[in-house]
């Protein structure tokens, strides 16, 4: 917002014609929350694996525009973090509820709870949602053409994965780069479909990163509370954390496609994945191979184990990364002067050991 000016709120029209939903049944069979004025629902950037329906009170969309407008939404039944909960994308907005709120929650047991008991109840609000979802949409662009624009390269946009084709986008890229560029063997490819899959994919949160309508990267973050994590626990030395297992979560199959190693999109794969989890995860855990070591010291992670042979990349060190003192700047979009100091981090480590290892000899 500009200094000196307070922000334009423009309200967003009312769906038309009235919304097509039964509130309350919808309210029989959702949990119902409330919030306090000022309370974050929708934080831009962010990934979420729910949204709201709004009952009473209104709330305050802010697309982080340079002239500070925001928009206000406060009729019933209007949905706020649909598009996410529909597409598995980021959050495009802030939204804050601008008075004490009070909403319903859907998520996904709660849909398939509706399409199981109250099929034509589940019918109806998904209908609603793309279509409120498409006139957001329409609104979105609009407003950003008003405004300034820049030409370049498609940007790089992170989802996390809400369907099954999405999750197969991810294992696809996994079997491309493991075993066709990489000439690897994984006991869980399937060669058939070109796919890699394990049963931590059933429960973990699989990020795939796009530019345009190619997939160019994935990884995937399990947390420790939510299942066991067998054999990392072990391997990682996770069991020694005091945040274990309540506070703690691995980081596997994190995969950047060839041509697109060495941009932006591993770290906004990071950062995406660290803002979905920062609530939550005090401590993460990954493995990588010697060559990225002073890759992964430079972004924050520490060693914390011997070596061992992953079945998939061979040699390999486990680390351990403290979401509490790194997260908070991990979790932010990096531009061009972060990824350059990432990259000069990462030349001193090797320099530090390459003169280490001299001194050994």
């Amino acid at each position: 917002m500009r200094s000196g000016l307070h922000p334009v709120v423009h309200a967003l029209p009312k769906p038309s014609p009235a919304l097509p939903v039964e509130m309350t049944l919808l309210e029989q069979n959702c949990t119902e929350v409330r919030f306090a004025a000022g309370t974050v629902l929708r934080r831009k950037g962010q990934h979420y694996r729910d949204m709201f329906l709004l009952l009473h009170g209104s709330a305050e969309i802010d697309l982080e525009s340079t002239s500070g407008e925001k928009i206000l939404v406060s009729h019933c039944g209007l949905p706020v973090g649909e598009m996410g909960f529909l597409t598995g994308r980021a959050a495009s907005a802030t939204v804050t509820a601008r008075t004490d709120t009070v909403a319903l929650v859907i998520d996904d047991p709660t849909l398939d709870l509706l399409e199981r008991e109250q099929p034509q109840l589940a019918a109806q609000l998904l209908r609603h949602l793309t279509t409120v979802a498409d006139e957001r949409t329409t609104f979105n662009v609009a407003w950003e053409l008003a405004g300034p624009s820049s030409m370049g390269a498609r940007p790089i946009e992170v989802y996390l994965c809400r369907s099954a084709e999405m999750l197969e986008e991810a294992q696809r890229l996994r079997y491309e780069v493991y075993c066709e560029e990489l000439g690897r063997q994984s006991p869980y490819a399937d060669h058939a479909k070109r796919t890699i899959s394990d049963q931590l994919d059933r429960t973990g949160q699989v990020l795939v990163a796009r530019r345009g309508d190619e997939t160019i990267g994935t990884l995937r973050g399990n947390g420790a509370w939510e299942q066991e994590l067998g054999v990392y626990e072990e391997l990682y030395g996770m069991k020694d954390s005091k945040y274990h297992p309540d506070a703690t979560a691995i980081i596997t199959k994190f995969i950047v496609k060839k041509s697109q190693r060495g941009g932006p999109a591993a770290r906004k794969l990071i950062a995406a994945l660290v803002r979905y989890g920062l609530d939550r995860v005090r401590e993460c855990y990954i493995d990588c191979t010697p060559p990225l070591l002073p890759y992964y010291r430079a972004i924050g992670f520490k060693l914390a184990g011997p070596k061992f042979v992953h079945r998939e990349n061979g040699l390999s060190l486990p680390m351990k990364l403290d979401l509490v003192k790194h997260g908070e700047r991990l979790s932010r979009e990096a531009g061009t002067g972060d990824y350059l100091r990432l990259y000069l981090k990462a030349q001193a480590f090797k320099l530090i050991a390459r003169i280490q290892r001299r001194a050994a000899s």
